[in-house]
């Protein structure tokens, strides 16, 4: 459990939740619902909020660290943050951490502390919406049908995190066999992420189109010219010859 906690928040919350590979909704097992919010709240309280270059003491003989949340990026996202706790807790959620979606600094400032949402349900625009933000919504499910369901229908295709333990497994590959043709990526008890570049990068659906990595951006950037030939050992002599002098591709 401390390990999935570590990972799902980093996945939550990295650069304030602002990348595409963020997590962006957690489904947890009805009966530990409420337990998986109220250790992720904890968490959450433990962040350091403030400036880039604030520093904070570190506990025991480690190094200061600077802010582990800082500012977004223009008042509109400070906007559709709390237009979108406002409709989730209008619906039933609840802000699960202390002071989570308060804004430090006054009313220009963007400095918002993270908020931990439980339970989200369907009804709730941050439920269908990516948010890309210091947002942590949880919502349960009393089925793997139901994510199932949600993977299939849903309009965002990039990339999923599973975690389990080992008694879990069998649960899981069902799981994993299902998303293979629904997400680009599909990370076991890790965050989501995009390295490392040796592997293929890819969106699905409205996530994005396409493959990125290094072997796929040479190709993507790249137009291949082709020398055929018919297969004789006379044109296989011809060719191994001109192979030996050849400049192929020089510039002219």
């Amino acid at each position: 459990m401390s390990s999935a906690l570590d990972q799902a928040m980093l996945g939550a919350l990295s650069f304030n939740g602002q990348r595409c590979t963020a997590l962006k909704l957690f489904y947890t097992p009805k009966k530990y619902g409420s337990v998986f919010a109220e250790l992720m709240a904890k968490r959450v309280e433990g962040k350091t909020v403030g400036l880039p270059w604030q520093t904070w003491p570190a506990d025991g003989e480690g190094t200061d660290s600077y802010s582990s949340i800082t500012p977004l990026p223009g008042m509109k996202r400070i906007e559709y943050m709390r237009e979108l706790m406002d409709d989730a807790v209008a619906k039933g959620a609840k802000v699960m951490n202390k002071d989570g979606g308060k804004i430090i600094g006054g009313s220009e400032s963007t400095l918002m502390v993270p908020a931990v949402l439980y339970p989200v349900t369907p009804d709730m625009k941050i439920y269908h919406e990516e948010q890309f933000g210091p947002i942590v919504p949880i919502a349960t499910y009393d089925s793997l049908a139901t994510i199932i369901e949600n993977g299939r229908d849903g309009i965002y295709g990039q990339q999923v995190s599973i975690f389990l333990s080992d008694q879990e497994v069998e649960a899981a590959t069902d799981l994993l066999d299902k998303f293979s043709s629904i997400f680009g990526k599909i990370n076991i008890n890790s965050q989501c992420g995009r390295s490392p570049d040796t592997l293929p990068f890819s969106g699905r659906r409205s996530s994005a189109m396409g493959v990125m990595s290094v072997r796929d951006a040479l190709k993507e950037f790249s137009v291949p010219t082709v020398v055929s030939y018919k297969d004789s050992p006379v044109n296989a002599g011809i060719l191994h010859e001109m192979g030996e002098s050849s400049k192929f591709l020089q510039p002219l």
